[in-house]
C-alpha cells in the first residue's frame, strides 16, 4: 500500500503539469476587460480622462465639448462650429491586440447642421461639402487636438464612422466601415455587396434616433470590423489582413467624436466603450 501512493502522487502532478501547459497554449494571455459608462455627472475638460487607471482622455479645441449630465445615461459630444472638435481617446498606445467596443447613436451630423455657411479661405478643404463624426477610429499616432481633415487621413488605418456629403457617396446616412491601404489609399466595405471596394461604399444606414455598437478587434493576424444594432444583431462584419493595413507597423490609439477642426458641426452621443485585450 505505500508503494502505491508515491505513484499515486506522481501521477496526480503529471496531470496537473500536463493541465496547466495545456491552458497556457490554448489561452497564453490573461484577457482584461474595462469598461466606462456615463450614469454619474462629470465636468468634462481637455486632458480630462475615464477609466480606473485613467485609460481614456477627452481631447476638446474650441468650444468642442462632451456633456455628461448623470441622468441620461450618455456622454454627448457637441461641436457647435466646424472650427472646434471633441472626442475620447485611449490615452495610451493600445497594446498589439485587443477589442475596442462603444455603444454610439443620436447620430445629427446630418448636411442640415452645415446650410448657411461660407467657404473657409484658411482651409483647403472647406465646411460646406461633408459633415459626421467618427463612431470609431483607429491611428497610427497619438491623436492630440486639433487637427484638420488633411491629418486624419494621413493618420487613420482602420475606421467606422459617418460622413455626410453633398456627392451623395453612400447616402443616405451611411455609415462606412474602411482602411487605408499600403499606399494610403481609401478602402470601403460595400455593405449591398458584402466586399471590399476603392470607392465611398455604405457599410450600412443608421438612424438618427437609435444607437448601435461599433466594434473594432485586432487579432495576431487581421482587424475585423463589426456593426451591431443596439439589441445585439450582427448588421455587418467586414475583415482585413495586418499585411493590407497603411502603417500596420505604428503604434495604435482609438477615437470617437468630432475630430477635425475644420469640418463637422453636430452632436452624437455615447452609452459605453470598452476595451478587452
Amino acid at each position: 500500500m505505500m508503494n502505491k501512493i508515491p505513484k499515486v502522487l506522481g501521477i496526480f502532478f503529471l496531470v496537473l503539469i500536463v493541465t496547466c501547459i495545456s491552458r497556457f497554449l490554448i489561452q497564453p494571455f490573461s484577457k482584461h476587460k474595462i469598461v466606462v459608462t456615463f450614469l454619474s455627472p462629470m465636468t468634462i475638460r481637455n486632458g480630462s480622462t475615464l477609466g480606473p487607471e485613467g485609460q481614456f482622455t477627452f481631447s476638446l479645441d474650441q468650444n468642442g465639448t462632451f456633456i455628461i449630465d448623470g441622468t441620461s445615461g450618455v456622454a454627448q459630444e457637441k461641436s457647435d462650429s466646424y472650427r472646434d472638435s471633441a472626442f475620447l481617446r485611449s490615452t495610451n498606445p493600445l497594446p498589439k491586440t485587443y477589442k475596442i467596443t462603444a455603444v454610439v447613436g443620436g447620430i445629427d451630423f446630418g448636411l442640415d447642421k452645415i446650410e448657411g455657411l461660407q467657404n473657409d479661405p484658411n482651409f483647403p478643404e472647406g465646411p460646406l461639402n461633408e459633415n459626421g463624426c467618427y463612431l470609431l477610429t483607429v491611428t497610427d499616432t497619438l491623436p492630440n487636438a486639433p487637427h484638420i481633415n488633411l491629418w486624419w487621413h494621413h493618420h487613420r488605418k482602420v475606421f467606422i464612422d459617418v460622413d455626410n456629403n453633398i456627392w451623395g457617396h453612400g447616402a443616405p446616412n451611411p455609415i462606412f466601415m474602411g482602411y487605408f491601404d499600403k499606399g494610403n489609399s481609401l478602402v470601403t466595405y460595400d455593405g449591398d455587396q458584402n466586399s471590399w471596394q476603392n470607392d465611398w461604399d455604405a457599410a450600412v444606414h443608421y438612424q438618427e434616433n437609435t444607437f448601435y455598437k461599433v466594434e473594432i478587434q485586432k487579432t495576431r493576424k487581421e482587424y475585423i470590423l463589426r456593426i451591431f444594432s443596439e439589441n445585439n444583431q450582427l448588421l455587418k462584419e467586414a475583415k482585413i489582413d495586418l499585411s493590407q493595413i497603411y502603417n500596420e507597423d505604428h503604434e495604435e490609439y482609438f477615437i470617437i467624436g468630432d475630430p477635425h477642426s475644420n469640418y463637422y458641426q453636430g452632436s452624437m452621443k455615447i452609452k459605453e466603450v470598452s476595451m478587452e485585450y
